[in-house]
């Protein structure tokens, strides 16, 4: 399954002093390459801690986890760190938006540490802000967008060095329902156009609506998988 997700045997255990949270127990799934999936639950189901051990941000205690035919299990900080600037982009809930950076800046910033593109910045961010629709709002500072239009540009940071992954967390959370359902046409047709693997944490009915795929987790543990 080249350029997919293995998932193998994982457990995640957070430990605070004495006591013990299982996160996630035993956890297998396989992820294809363009796959358009939403991992959902109640919270405390292991639906964030799932989206940030497959985005680097977190490790596993056992199992492996296998991208692009690489175990990210294995790597060290500093290469997992050069691993997800690389291959994964993220959209957040909140925006995490740099509130002193224009919205070019703010998509700018996703290329910082990939000095091959250096000569071709303009046009790539550009480009990404015309796929999302907000490219006469460039020199915009977040204070000057509503939230619509933040989480547009969240969608274009994380699109603009074309990753591999696009994991995104409750990204329709701080959205009314009219520009929920446009944040979803676009990542929608993203992961059609650039056959971007798009997985989502949600309890969100109208992200459930347009995931090809649901993964349902309680407890730590997969209860259901469902292709539509």
């Amino acid at each position: 399954m080249p350029e997919g997700i293995k998932i193998r045997q994982v457990t995640k255990i957070y430990k605070t002093g004495s006591i013990e949270v299982n996160a996630l127990i035993d956890i297998f799934l396989n992820i294809k390459k363009g796959e358009f999936i939403s991992i959902a639950g109640p919270s405390g189901s292991g639906k964030t801690t799932l989206l940030n051990l497959i985005g680097c941000i977190d490790e596993v205690n056992s199992g492996e986890i296998i991208i692009d035919e690489r175990d990210v299990t294995k790597l060290n900080g500093n290469q997992l760190a050069l691993f997800r600037n690389k291959y994964i982009g993220f959209v957040f809930q909140d925006f995490n938006l740099i509130p002193v950076l224009t919205v070019y800046e703010n998509v700018e910033f996703s290329l910082a540490i990939h000095p091959e593109l250096k000569n071709n910045h303009k046009n790539l961010i550009m480009n990404a802000l015309e796929n999302v629709g907000i490219e006469d709002l460039y020199k915009r500072f977040p204070r000057e967008l509503s939230g619509g239009q933040k989480q547009r540009v969240a969608i274009a940071r994380a699109l603009v060095k074309n990753p591999l992954i696009v994991l995104a967390d409750e990204p329709t959370a701080n959205l009314d329902s009219k520009n929920a359902s446009n944040i979803m046409d676009i990542m929608k047709r993203m992961n059609e156009k650039y056959e971007t693997t798009f997985i989502f944490s949600t309890h969100d009915n109208l992200v459930m609506d347009y995931a090809k795929r649901i993964v349902y987790l309680r407890d730590g543990k997969i209860t259901e998988d469902t292709v539509k």
